[in-house]
């Protein structure tokens, strides 16, 4: 599944109703959660997504929430029961407890039905929408997805297609190890530099928050701030998903399968000296976005930085700096970082290897 995403030219009319439909979707969010909470109080007793959807029929004759396409009145009680799934998943490990909808969170719906036609995208109920022109969209329209930015509405259009993007040739494999003085490692002794955006912005952040400490809360001019600040962190996450997909795709290209260390990002960033820049990198998007542009494999990072890629010995002294490693057993003389690219490259290596044999079997 490829995933287009594209700006939307809106008239006042259309742009006044997708508003409102978010607004309805929001509401039956909060409803469902409320509604959920309840039960629970009163008598223990759990509210499953069916039966919320069969309340929505109750809630059709008011007039704004009748206007808005029924599957995506679903998909908002969808949403509210993944959270609850997350929640349960992840509780012993810190999850929280699913929050009502604001009206700065909740800025998208959804769509199961969606055709393209060049630059018209057709939707349920609202019609024909213009996008701005852009790459032609490959392969078949599946679903869609309405979001509200600072900088306007985009329509992201999911769709199935066998298109590849990687190379031809099998036998093109790399492991990378991801860093923070450096973005990425390969095992061939390649860098890709660590642009760091979030440092380049920092200042001007700063400068803008601070300005916007010294408004009156909720007043116009705070409004005005609010909306400037909001704009900067938009355009940090622009830059920096630029970077990781031009990146990701040159990977693409040259490569037919990518081995990358399953890191648990989520543990990683609670070193306070480190998280910051650690979600600066954005690790897990350039590993998301890579999965469906090439064959990824995810080896264990375990002693990766520790092992000799030469003669396979594990001592932690072996590393005696952040870059150089020099190792104990056979005297080998690497960088720290290649060194650990190559040892990422071995693993995903075997189990390739393995599963090859297990198919044959």
């Amino acid at each position: 599944m490829l995933t287009y995403k594209r700006k939307l030219k809106f008239t006042r009319l259309q742009e006044e109703r997708i508003s409102s439909w978010i607004g309805a979707c929001r509401v039956v969010y909060n409803m469902g959660l409320e509604i959920k909470i309840a039960s629970w109080r009163a008598g223990r007793h759990s509210v499953s997504k069916f039966d919320l959807m069969k309340q929505l029929v109750d809630i059709k004759d008011i007039e704004w929430i009748k206007d808005v396409p029924s599957q995506t009145l679903q998909n908002s009680i969808e949403r509210l029961d993944r959270s609850y799934k997350n929640f349960f998943r992840t509780r012993n490990k810190g999850g929280g407890f699913p929050k009502f909808a604001g009206k700065k969170k909740y800025q998208s719906i959804h769509f199961k039905e969606v055709s393209v036609n060049e630059n018209i995208v057709k939707l349920p109920k609202i019609g024909e929408l213009k996008m701005f022109k852009d790459s032609p969209i490959i392969g078949t329209p599946k679903t869609a997805q309405i979001i509200k930015e600072p900088t306007g509405y985009f329509v992201c259009i999911q769709c199935d297609t066998s298109k590849s993007i990687s190379n031809s040739n099998e036998s093109q494999v790399i492991g990378i190890d991801m860093g923070i003085t450096h973005f990425c490692v390969d095992s061939n002794g390649e860098y890709i530099k660590n642009e760091k955006h979030f440092a380049k912005y920092e200042r001007q952040l700063r400068i803008e928050n601070r300005t916007l400490s010294r408004k009156t809360l909720y007043s116009n001019h705070w409004k005005k701030q609010a909306k400037k600040l909001g704009l900067l962190h938009h355009k940090i996450g622009n830059v920096r998903m630029d970077f990781l997909h031009k990146e990701s795709t040159k990977m693409a290209i040259l490569y037919n399968t990518v081995i990358v260390e399953d890191l648990k990002i989520n543990n990683m960033v609670r070193n306070k000296k480190l998280s910051k820049h650690i979600l600066d990198c954005g690790w897990g998007m350039f590993r998301d976005i890579i999965t469906y542009k090439t064959n990824v494999i995810r080896v264990d990072p375990k002693y990766t930085s520790q092992t000799c890629s030469e003669c396979g010995s594990v001592d932690a002294e072996s590393r005696i700096s952040q870059s150089e490693f020099v190792c104990t057993h056979c005297g080998c003389v690497i960088n720290a970082d290649v060194n650990a690219a190559k040892n990422i490259l071995s693993r995903g290596t075997a189990f390739i290897r393995q599963r090859e044999a297990l198919a044959c079997a």
